[in-house]
């Protein structure tokens, strides 16, 4: 290989195997080729309640799905980039086989994995691959092939309960009015639940909550279960 791509080695797309708890564990697979493509796919789940007889409805949101996402990228046997140095594909895709989909004995399934190219960094599971062979030497033998593969986002365990409890109404918010907010709207939106306004009101000392001042900031407290 020569300075120039080892330079950019670190820079390459990388799949390191980890533990539950983010920790790696057996060898990274790191691409010759940086991918072709990535998309990056998000789905929210709506409950439509349409009643007989009616054409549309008003979907209630219901939760929003772990982000998916899928990569295409080239694994070459013929040494184009290593010098002349030829490293069987048929090796390359075990490799990536071993650091995503085969059993960890001390996890007693597939891996956990860390994706990382460039900015693009995440913490997953794979859920399908596809290896397409795309060139054969005299022999018959792959010298180079495509692979498809895609990764549900995961949230490592301790990161999960962070984000759970910004969003948690058992915590003071602050929120920063804007042109036209209800303080009924603002008080569902902090906690699930529009009938706590009266007492917000009271607590931001409001002479008028019909019409709150656009750049002020109110307090949410904690709700208490008393």
């Amino acid at each position: 290989m020569d300075t120039q791509s080892a330079a950019k080695l670190p820079f390459n797309l990388k799949i390191i195997p980890m533990n539950k708890d983010g920790i790696p564990m057996g060898l990274p697979f790191l691409a010759m080729f940086n991918p072709e493509n990535i998309t990056i796919r998000e789905q929210l789940v709506w409950h439509e309640n349409n009643p007989p007889g009616a054409e549309g409805s008003d979907p209630t949101y219901t939760k929003t799905q772990p982000r998916t996402f899928t990569l295409e990228f080239t694994i070459d046997g013929t040494g184009v980039n290593t010098n002349g140095v030829k490293i069987p594909v048929t090796a390359q895709v075990l490799l990536f086989r071993s650091a995503t989909t085969h059993i960890a004995g001390v996890l007693h399934r597939p891996p956990y994995l860390l994706v990382q190219y460039g900015l693009f960094i995440s913490t997953c599971v794979i859920n399908s691959s596809n290896v397409t062979y795309t060139m054969f030497d005299m022999f018959g033998l792959p010298i180079r092939a495509k692979i498809s593969a895609t990764f549900t986002e995961r949230t490592v365990s301790g990161l999960s309960n962070v984000l759970n409890m910004l969003s948690s109404p058992d915590l003071t918010h602050s929120v920063t009015v804007t042109e036209g907010d209800l303080l009924p709207y603002l008080t569902y939106q902090t906690y699930n639940n529009q009938n706590y306004y009266l007492q917000v009101a009271k607590v931001n000392k409001l002479k008028n909550f019909r019409k709150l001042q656009a750049g002020s900031t109110l307090v949410f407290p904690p709700i208490s279960s008393k």
